[in-house]
């Protein structure tokens, strides 16, 4: 005789607390990620105050401010999006949301997953193909500053992906 099977509500429970656990990786490791990716807006600070004083004190301006600021808030939108995501930082039109019935705000949610994980998955598809073909052709800067763009264009799919598994982890945790 064969013992009984275990109830399905049981194997379904299981493996909500196996995708709860997932969720709290993605959360621990944006929140690694995070939290020492906000120094990097000190760095862009930084490199622009070098700018303005080499241009304006000095009326010697650099070739490399500008072109590093940008792929430094590049990958900083990235993780920083993931992050405040993670905190549920994000501003919501609650003037309508809450008020919809639960039924409704089922379907938004859906349809705004839909939505993101279209968005975030051309993103981490596309620049992927872009951060492997840099790599491979050692990509740099045009202009005086030759500076290598390659590491930037790697990290990008990276964080877009961290963004991503982030935002399906929000989107399918909320409650209302």
């Amino acid at each position: 005789m064969l013992p009984p099977s275990p109830p399905l509500g049981g194997e379904v429970l299981r493996m909500n607390e196996g995708i709860k656990r997932v969720f709290e990786l993605i959360d621990t490791i944006t929140e690694k990620i995070g939290r020492p990716a906000s120094l990097l807006v000190f760095i862009m600070t930084a490199v622009t105050t070098l700018e303005v004083v080499g241009r304006y004190v000095f009326n010697h301006p650099t070739t490399w401010a500008w072109p590093l600021n940008r792929q430094i808030f590049g990958l900083f939108i990235l993780v920083a999006g993931a992050y405040t995501m993670s905190k549920g930082d994000h501003i919501r039109i609650e003037i309508f949301y809450g008020h919809f019935p639960p039924r409704i705000k089922l379907i938004a949610r859906l349809i705004t997953l839909c939505c993101f994980v279209t968005f975030m998955g051309v993103l981490v598809w596309q620049a992927s193909w872009m951060g492997l073909n840099s790599l491979k052709m050692g990509e740099k800067i045009t202009g005086a500053f030759r500076m290598p763009l390659y590491p930037f264009k790697i990290l990008i799919p990276i964080f877009a992906f961290l963004f991503l598994l982030q935002g399906i982890a929000v989107i399918c945790r909320r409650k209302d």
